[in-house]
């Protein structure tokens, strides 16, 4: 049987070949070519590696994102989301201002770019975002927002899908941002997949009040892989548990919100739906 932790070794197979191949590979039609080869289920996790070396090149090479961006353009629109996420990776290596770059950013996916960066913050760099709980500066209320949303997904792999440290992860922060952790955590766990309804169950109990946040997160997921076309068995039997619906259902109503031009008037009305 594959487990949660399965999938996240493929996972992080799969970026770190792929974010070798996003700083290697100048010609975008040959490395677009080399990204197709991964596996389908996380075939978006390719282009997320892929354009955070990228933008590093784009970055260090032209002070810029026009090179991400073309690559954006003609090969990631599909997976808009992990690139802007992978984005967001680059910028925290590269220790950047968020806001240096935030004019670039289309308003759905502004957020992502910083759901990234505090990926890695948590992953990374975590004496900084972890045990001194230290925001980047210059960031505003909603910015915060999805900064705490990276951090709680990067506490899922930390933790190996283990709930009980992942609930030790999120209690070393204050009550305010534990909200907004348990939607990043819902992302992850259904991006990631694998969790069976023992996990699930324990995941539901140690939400808590928190439950509406962690049940957007696992939709907003899975409207993401639908998108992409690399939603999988694990992640309808996830919405099984956690909605009694199918994942195409799940991605027609999301679709239908998405008419909010910001995000989180997006995350406010599915939360609203749940």
């Amino acid at each position: 049987m594959v487990t949660v932790k399965d999938k996240m070794t493929l996972i992080q197979s799969i970026f770190i070949d792929s974010k070798e191949k996003g700083l290697s590979i100048t010609n975008h039609s040959e490395l677009n070519k080399a990204l197709l080869s991964n596996d389908g289920e996380f075939i978006s996790i390719a282009y997320e590696a892929a354009s955070m070396g990228i933008a590093i090149n784009s970055i260090k090479n032209n002070n810029s994102l026009v090179i991400w961006n073309e690559f954006y353009q003609n090969y990631g629109l599909k997976h808009a989301v992990q690139i802007h996420v992978g984005l967001g990776w680059a910028l925290s290596e590269l220790n950047l201002d968020l806001n240096s770059y935030s004019n670039d950013f289309e308003p759905l996916l502004k957020y992502r770019v910083i759901d990234g960066f505090a990926y890695y913050d948590g992953k990374f760099k975590r004496r900084q975002a972890v045990r001194m709980q230290q925001i980047p500066e210059n960031l505003d209320d909603l910015s915060i927002r999805a900064y705490n949303q990276g951090l709680g997904r990067s506490f899922w792999y930390i933790a190996q899908a283990e709930v009980e440290k992942l609930v030790r992860m999120i209690n070393i922060f204050p009550e305010e941002r534990h909200y907004d952790m348990w939607r990043g955590v819902g992302v992850a766990v259904a991006y990631v997949g694998g969790a069976d309804s023992i996990i699930l169950e324990e995941l539901i109990q140690a939400a808590s009040k928190h439950i509406t946040a962690f049940k957007c997160g696992i939709a907003i997921a899975t409207h993401t892989k639908e998108k992409a076309n690399a939603t999988s068995d694990t992640t309808q039997k996830i919405c099984d548990v956690v909605f009694s619906l199918k994942t195409k259902d799940i991605y027609g109503k999301l679709t239908q919100l998405e008419k909010e031009n910001t995000y989180f008037n997006w995350i406010k009305n599915i939360e609203a739906q749940l």
